[in-house]
């Protein structure tokens, strides 16, 4: 009776779990790219219903290139996070905050004050700007 308890309740886990796994928006990967003056960049993004992740990688003269991973939660048209990436000529990683604006097809990457919460980087939310914005995703035909 006792085997058949643990087995019904491991039975039970393993639904909690698959049931919690957060479905994709998109069934593909999703490529963007910006351009500005003479720099570009480049963005890969995974969606889910309330999480993002992906890959993005800025292209400066001179064969420059910070490369890393974005990831973070979606609010209505708005995908927040952080950038953990390794600058060009640097060895150690570093942490910024991260954040697009979906405007039709297009994504706005935005700026503002940065700011460290217990190691986590955002942007304060009074000073977060989508106007004078140096990149504007657009999206990469497959």
């Amino acid at each position: 009776m006792r085997l058949i308890a643990i087995a019904v309740y491991c039975v039970l886990l393993v639904l909690s779990f698959a049931s919690c796994e957060e479905k994709r928006r998109d069934a593909e990967l999703l490529k963007y790219v910006a351009y500005s003056n003479r720099d570009s960049a480049q963005l890969e993004l995974d969606l889910f219903e309330s999480r993002f992740h992906g890959k993005l990688r800025f292209y400066r003269p001179g064969g420059e290139i910070d490369s890393g991973e974005v990831r973070g939660n979606i609010k209505n048209d708005t995908l927040s996070g952080d950038y953990y990436y390794t600058p060009f000529g640097w060895g150690q990683k570093k942490r910024r905050p991260f954040i697009l604006l979906k405007k039709g097809s297009q994504y706005i990457l935005g700026t503002g004050t940065e700011q460290e919460y217990m190691g986590i980087p955002h942007y304060i939310p009074s000073t977060i700007n989508f106007q004078e914005t140096k990149f504007i995703f657009r999206e990469v035909a497959h």
